[in-house]
């Protein structure tokens, strides 16, 4: 467990408990809100593998916090997970373990919220200010255009260690965040590596695979794998490391091998190809005019590919239809770099959708 006091002493009306539930770290944190805005106070962190439920977890953090000061007492907790959520539930896609609300709300004594993890990072889009370039990164189109955003639907994908997809609907007046599944959408290749790839995958599932497969930290995994069956690795001290390495970590060291190996360069375009060509795929479904929101560790981390010779714009902006070209330039593009905003996602959640109950 790690423990990070970041704003001790920050002033409060209201108090609570967040949760952000992935793949490979269960992130909770003691939210501040205070005349419209949101301070994250105390966060801990602990490897999602090692955990086999939230209660302990939860009750150790409220611990620490108590042990800081008695008035650092949340009044909810609002928990984000990878998953689809059905009555206060959700069965994570990415953990062997599920997260049950209600079972813990009689635990730690606080009303427990689950949403999915993607609706809280679309609760969290609008604590952002994208001229802010702590917290947003903005991609320049093909033409070396910023777009603007307009009062229009936004949208989020987020290629962490799955990927994940949601939105948020535009009513005239406000921003509705709506969740969905879109990352398990059938995956389209469309050149002669994305086809290759997309064969083997469908042979060693034994059905047509869904965009996470590729498209994500365990998409650079299997993209390794396919590598190795179809073209060979080579045989230096890098791609040994990356041999050596559990799956799991070989797309940080295919990352960094990237800078250097010609080889791990290539799978790292490829792997932004295909973020392209999914990022412009949910962009003519859902036309987020208002901007789409690239999330994710994996897209922070690899941000350099993403710029490096317009190499994502060049196939986000890419449609057989002429008249959809023209649309795809218009929608702004951002990198969230805060890594907190599913925390402060999830707090504003809980505060919004606890006023609708």
């Amino acid at each position: 467990m790690e423990i990070k006091w970041l704003n001790p002493d920050s002033p409060f009306d209201r108090l609570i408990l967040a949760g952000d539930i992935g793949g490979t770290n269960t992130n909770l944190g003691l939210v501040g809100y205070k005349k419209g805005k949101f301070t994250l106070i105390l966060e801990t962190v602990f490897p999602s593998a090692t955990l086999t439920s939230l209660a302990e977890p939860l009750a150790e953090t409220l611990k620490i916090a108590k042990e800081h000061s008695p008035e650092l007492k949340p009044e909810y907790c609002c928990i984000s997970a990878a998953g689809p959520v059905s009555n206060n539930r959700c069965v994570m896609t990415n953990l062997s373990w599920d997260i049950d609300g209600n079972a813990l709300t009689t635990i730690i004594g606080i009303p427990v919220m689950i949403i999915n993890d993607f609706v809280a990072i679309s609760y969290g889009i609008p604590t952002l200010d994208v001229e802010d370039p702590t917290q947003i990164h903005k991609l320049v189109h093909s033409d070396g255009s910023y777009a603007q955003p307009q009062l229009a639907t936004k949208a989020v994908i987020g290629p962490g260690t799955g990927m994940g997809v949601s939105f948020l609907a535009f009513d005239g007046k406000r921003h509705i965040p709506a969740s969905s599944e879109g990352g398990h959408m059938s995956f389209s290749p469309f050149d002669e590596d994305s086809r290759s790839f997309c064969d083997y995958m469908t042979k060693k599932l034994g059905t047509q695979p869904g965009v996470e497969v590729f498209v994500s930290g365990l998409g650079i995994s299997n993209m390794y794998e396919w590598w190795k069956a179809t073209k060979g690795i080579p045989s230096n001290p890098l791609f040994q490391k990356i041999e050596e390495t559990e799956p799991s970590d070989r797309p940080k060291y295919i990352s960094r091998a990237s800078d250097t190996d010609p080889v791990a360069a290539e799978m790292m375009r490829l792997f932004v190809k295909m973020l392209g060509r999914f990022a412009s795929d949910v962009s003519a479904l859902l036309l987020p005019l208002g901007g789409l929101y690239l999330a994710g560790g994996t897209v922070q981390k690899d941000m350099r590919w993403l710029e490096r010779d317009h190499l994502f714009m060049k196939y986000f902006e890419k449609n057989y239809n002429p008249n959809i070209r023209p649309l795809l330039q218009k929608m702004p593009v951002y990198i969230i770099k805060d890594y907190s905003i599913s925390l402060y996602g999830a707090a504003n959640a809980s505060l919004n959708l606890q006023q609708t109950k």
